[in-house]
């Protein structure tokens, strides 16, 4: 049995083994270990075929990245043209100055009458232009492996290629390292695909034109984010040119006043003191994050070649969760983005960039982009050109075509668009739709048929024509991820199974049905099908639709969210549904808001719940559910894990009811919207609750109306406000507050830094404490 894998370079003969790996039951070989053999790989082929990286059953790459053992072959491995293969055991990889280190080398011997020291020093001078070289590719072929990664839309939601410049940069001392503050830098990712004939502006790599944002977290930043700025600020400082993408060294561009604007074709003196600056403070984190860990290390000295494999061995491209923590980190307005005056564009082969702007106005015609700006804006409808987003509704088929001719025209990018038909349109309408779509370069689509009439329905020629145009828009090739708002009349989900695509990654529908079609509904939803959301608010199902719910609930994997407001489903159904949610893995939402529930059903729903790890929003409003069950309900959020918003109004909980949820906040990690309106909790219940807030680390919104808190209780949440760093909402209208808690509340709000609505309406502030 073979317990390697043999490569070649394509054109060459000699060949490498590279040791297999078996994972569950299957041979591999990790990408890492062929990276270590041939640096700069691209790509391995089979033949003519690509070996593909082995992916999850959700289509994602498996990390670490790895291929499968294909036996009895030899694969070629394809290099980077800007990449020279040499072989791992050779003493010189590559030289940009072969004729010095010759002539160096040449005269080695002769320096003999010079003394040892001599030749020592000489030798010192290779030894430390090789570990530059060796530096030099190691960080070129890293680098290429992120520029060239392809993302797609959905996972690319902010530019993924950044670097941090310090905001005043001054001469490097270590001692004063800690007080520097640092601004986070876009890069626009400009190349041959934002090439267009007549542009005469540079399409190399640059930085964004913005002034950066904060890093107010730098200690955890550079610990999570540090290898990849590594190489991004080297990428920076050295250049590169990697399949059509090119980044000039610093030192080659042309430099301007650090007053004058920073442009696509120079760069200040001051990003290049930055970067030098930057590049040491990295270094410099890093010795003492060695150093606290116990590691014995030369503070002094220049981190080894074996020390720079080690420490950016993990680095690839940002992806998902990565991109998304990164504005945890970072200062910014709450009216910006966090795009950096950025572009998100794809190219022709469908991957996508961010640019600047005069990058991605180089690719289209202002007339055309300017007249789509125009007909969304007619529409009362949002155009986010930085995302290439569209949100609007349509009211008339007029209204719909100049839609469609503006989106045709204009070369500028729309690959997220949310629509909706606000008219009864017909079967011709929906085919007009699907024919833009076609002519688009929309990927993301959220498409709401609500308006879809069974008057209109009669003028198809058949009812599984209505289906068959939906049908066709789901297998676009373009389309990856779909969401459909389905009218009454489209209830038999069964007649909705598009083929099975490897370009749509999701596919989700809404619907709320009449309450004559719920039998058909549940027969639809007996066969797979991808309805997520399922909104039978006053069907009056009763406890026997409840009961047959619950059943596909059992074996239903795609329903994430069910309404089911005031169905009369008593404590029979909640027992039901109870019953389902102990193995049901997918729903997060369910209403049951005045569904007649008493303490039997809410006991099981509560016993459901120490169970559950999906739902994270409940609503139980106006059921009868007596307040010792109340109790009993809230005390399940001390070990809950799952569950974000709970809706508990007009329950009367009293001060006994805060208490219970005040010493279950003080442990849950998970409730981040808590709705107690109109419960009594009085003076005595803020208290407590306030003690709750001065530790929970998770809560957003807190809703106290109509609770009689009082003076009393408002300077107790003031309190709890001094010290609290995550609530961003406090509804506390009609409370009774005076004078004393407006102010109290006012002087809190001078340190506190999240709070962000805070609703004092209907209480009894006189004029000094409004105008505090």
């Amino acid at each position: 049995m073979e317990d390697t894998q043999s490569f070649r370079l394509t054109g060459e003969s000699e060949i490498e083994k590279i040791r297999l790996v078996n994972v569950n039951g299957q041979n591999i070989i990790y990408w890492d270990e062929i990276q270590d053999v041939f640096p700069g790989v691209k790509y391995v082929k089979n033949g003519e075929v690509a070996v593909a990286k082995m992916r999850d059953s959700d289509e994602n790459r498996i990390k670490p990245h790895r291929i499968k053992h294909c036996p009895n072959v030899v694969l070629d491995v394809v290099l980077s043209a800007t990449v020279k293969h040499v072989h791992v055991d050779s003493p010189i990889i590559s030289t940009p100055n072969p004729g010095f280190e010759s002539t160096v080398l040449h005269q080695l011997g002769g320096l003999h009458d010079q003394g040892h020291t001599t030749q020592e020093f000489v030798k010192q001078v290779l030894k430390d232009a090789q570990e530059i070289k060796d530096r030099l590719i190691l960080i070129q072929s890293k680098t290429e492996a992120i520029l060239t990664q392809n993302y797609e839309l959905l996972e690319y939601t902010i530019p993924r290629l950044f670097i941090v410049l310090p905001e005043k940069p001054t001469p490097w001392d270590p001692k004063t390292m800690l007080y520097t503050k640092f601004r986070l830098h876009f890069i626009c990712e400009c190349g041959e695909h934002t090439k267009a004939s007549g542009s005469n502006i540079p399409h190399h790599l640059h930085l964004a034109n913005h002034e950066g944002y904060v890093v107010n977290k730098p200690t955890e930043f550079f610990k999570k984010y540090g290898p990849f700025l590594t190489l991004m600020l080297e990428m920076i400082k050295v250049g590169i040119n990697i399949a059509g993408i090119v980044v000039p060294a610093l030192a080659t561009l042309k430099v301007v006043g650090d007053s004058a604007q920073s442009t696509v074709d120079s760069v200040t003196s001051k990003v290049i003191k930055g970067v030098d600056y930057s590049l040491k403070y990295l270094e410099e984190s890093r010795t003492q994050i060695q150093k606290s860990d116990g590691v014995d290390v030369d503070g002094n000295a220049r981190m080894s070649q074996q020390d720079l494999d080690t420490y950016l061995a993990g680095v690839e491209g940002l992806e998902g969760v990565d991109l998304r923590q990164l504005g945890t980190y970072l200062s910014a307005n709450r009216s910006d983005n966090l795009l950096g005056n950025l572009y998100r564009m794809t190219t022709k082969e469908g991957h996508v960039k961010w640019v600047c702007r005069h990058h991605y106005r180089a690719g289209y015609q202002e007339a055309h982009t300017q007249k789509l700006r125009d007909v969304v804006q007619l529409a009362e409808g949002l155009f986010d050109e930085q995302l290439g987003g569209i949100k609007v509704t349509l009211k008339s088929s007029f209204a719909a075509t100049e839609f469609y001719e503006a989106i045709r025209k204009a070369k500028a990018g729309v690959y997220d668009l949310d629509i909706r038909f606000d008219w009864d349109f017909s079967r011709t309408d929906l085919e007009a739709f699907e024919k833009a779509l076609k002519l688009s370069s929309v990927s993301i689509l959220r498409l709401d048929l609500d308006r879809f009439k069974a008057s209109i329905a009669s003028k198809l020629l058949s009812t599984s024509t209505r289906y068959e145009i939906l049908v066709r828009i789901i297998e676009h090739t373009n389309m990856k991820n779909i969401h459909i708002v389905l009218s009454k009349d489209f209830v038999k989900l069964s007649s909705l199974q598009p083929k099975r695509s490897k370009h749509l990654q999701k596919l989700s529908f809404e619907m709320t049905p009449r309450a004559s079609d719920f039998q058909v509904l549940v027969k639809s939803l007996k066969t797979n099908n991808p309805l997520t959301i399922l909104n039978l608010h006053g069907n009056s199902i009763g406890k026997e639709g409840a009961l047959a719910l619950s059943e596909i609930l059992k074996t239903n994997t795609t329903l994430t969210t069910l309404d089911l407001e005031d169905n009369s489903i008593g404590d029979e159904g909640a027992l039901a549904l109870s019953k389902a949610l102990k193995t049901n893995t997918t729903l997060t939402t369910l209403d049951l808001e005045d569904n007649s529930i008493g303490d039997e059903g809410a006991l099981a729903l509560s016993n459901a719940l120490k169970t559950n790890t999906t739902l994270i929003t409940l609503y139980l409003w106006n059921n009868s559910i007596r307040k010792g069950v109340t109790l009993e309900l809230l005390e399940t959020q001390k070990t809950n894990t799952t569950l974000t918003t709970l809706n508990w109004q007009n329950y009367s909980i009293g001060k006994e009811g805060a208490l219970a949820l005040s010493n279950a906040l003080k442990t849950n990690t998970t409730l981040i919207t808590l709705n107690l309106g109109g419960n009594s909790i009085g003076k005595e219940g803020t208290l407590a609750l306030s003690e709750a807030l001065k530790t929970n680390t998770t809560l957003t919104t807190l809703d106290l109306r109509d609770n009689s808190i009082g003076n009393e209780g408002a300077v107790a949440l003031s309190e709890a406000l001094k010290t609290n760093t995550t609530l961003t909402t406090l509804e506390l209208y009609n409370n009774s507050i005076g004078n004393e808690g407006a102010l109290a509340l006012t002087e809190a709000l001078k340190s506190n830094a999240t709070l962000t609505t805070l609703n004092l309406e209907s209480d009894s502030i006189g004029k000094e404490g409004a105008l505090a």
